[in-house]
Formats: C-alpha cells, sequence, structure tokens
C-alpha cells in the first residue's frame, strides 16, 4: 500500500488507487485514478507536479464556499476542472456516517463517479478538502465497481490517518472550516476502519456498487466501460 503514497509538498493525503487486486484476479491499473486532499502541489513548480502525474481530469468535491476560499487554476495547466458537490448535513459529514452522502444530493455523487470512471478523463484526480471523508465515499464505490474486496476499500480508506493532523492544523485556520473544526476533536476525525466498514453495509442493503449507480443513472455499458479501461489482468 505504501508505494501508492505520493509525498508532494502542498498536499498531505495523495495516492494512487493502482494496484489493488480485484475480485477476478485482475488489479487497479496504476497512474490512472488518484484522490487527494486539496491538492495544492499543483500550485508548486508551476504546475510540474500535476502534469508528471500526466492529469486530464480533476473532479473537486467540494462546496461553493469551499472553491472560492482556494482553488487551483486549472485552465492555466491545461487541466479539466469539474466540481460535483458531495453533501451531508453537518452532524453525519464530520462523524463518519457517510451513508447520508447516498441522499442528500446522489446525483452529485453520480456526477463524480461518472467522471472519475470515464476512460476520457484519465488520468484523473479526486479531492475535497481533506481527502477522506466525502473522497473517501467516492474511493469505495469507484472501487467497488472495479470489484476491489471491502476489506482492501476499508484499508485504503484508513491509510489517511498519518495526514488528518497535518490536515487539521491547516484547514483550522481557514475560514470555510474554522467554525466547524473548532467544535470536533482531531481524534473524531481520524478515519476509523468502522466508519468505512458501516457505509459499506449500507450500500451492501441497497445492491451494492453496481445497483446503486445503476438505480440513479449509471448506465451498464459504462460501467464496464470502465472496467475494461481500468482492470489488467
Amino acid at each position: 500500500m505504501a508505494s501508492r503514497i505520493h509525498q508532494l509538498p502542498g498536499s498531505h493525503n495523495v495516492r494512487d488507487l493502482g494496484g489493488l487486486a480485484t475480485a477476478d484476479g485482475g488489479q487497479v491499473r496504476s497512474g490512472r485514478i488518484f484522490r487527494s486532499d486539496y491538492p495544492g502541489f499543483a500550485e508548486h513548480e508551476g504546475g510540474h507536479l500535476a502534469r508528471e502525474l500526466g492529469l486530464r481530469t480533476v473532479v473537486d468535491l467540494r462546496r461553493g464556499a469551499e472553491a472560492a476560499f482556494e482553488l487551483v487554476d486549472w485552465a492555466a495547466l491545461g487541466i479539466a476542472h469539474e466540481r460535483w458537490p458531495i453533501v451531508a448535513d453537518v452532524e453525519s459529514s464530520w462523524h463518519a456516517r457517510y451513508a447520508a452522502y447516498l441522499t442528500a444530493r446522489p446525483e452529485t455523487v453520480v456526477g463524480a463517479v461518472r467522471r472519475v470512471l470515464d476512460p476520457s478523463s484519465q488520468p484523473v484526480l479526486f479531492h475535497c478538502a481533506a481527502g477522506k471523508d466525502r473522497t473517501g465515499v467516492v474511493a469505495a464505490l469507484v472501487l467497488g465497481i472495479l470489484g476491489v474486496a471491502d476489506q482492501d476499500v476499508v484499508d485504503d480508506y484508513v491509510l489517511s490517518d498519518a495526514s488528518v493532523a497535518a490536515i487539521l492544523a491547516r484547514l483550522v485556520e481557514a475560514e470555510p472550516y474554522r467554525e466547524r473544526l473548532l467544535t470536533t476533536t482531531w481524534e473524531e476525525q481520524r478515519p476509523r476502519a468502522a466508519g468505512m466498514e458501516q457505509f459499506l453495509e449500507v450500500l451492501h442493503e441497497q445492491g451494492g456498487a453496481q445497483e446503486w449507480l445503476l438505480a440513479h443513472g449509471m448506465t451498464e455499458g459504462e460501467l464496464e466501460n470502465a472496467r475494461l479501461a481500468l482492470v489488467e489482468r
């Protein structure tokens, strides 16, 4: 798992979803899908680090107020940027009851997953502010479609734990997050396995990632094209 982590200045939680095993004996292709906290690394060295990853598309899961506070000039780097804000009520959002993301605005969850899985978007990076909650939910859906086992999805999720202290130290000083973060603790913000396990349990009650996405507008053709493009055997 550690080899998938990218240590990049300006960000604390960047990693490649490639290399994870799939149920049919394959693995997710490397260098195609990246997840991160706020991708400040793209503002370093004139965008060299973003180009080094080969990024074609960035999918931003943040709300409008967050994007207004800070946003990489992706157009200047020749990289497409789409914002699909994933929301839940405050209590659910900050205390890992991630199933609320599936009901508050499911169309934005589907829009984000669709863009991430679209081969024409790749290499693609998706992110929120910390790269663990909203990003973790999209990662779980993407990996579920590609056939990655639940335990590996959970293990990928908890990799964000190492970055939480540094990310919160930055965000607690930022206007869009200050008030909310002052009412929570570092311990509460840690990505614990139980939070993702709970989300996956709810997802499986609805038929799993594929059935949920099909029920909310994606097509079998889109999902099959994603697997063909992203799983190597």
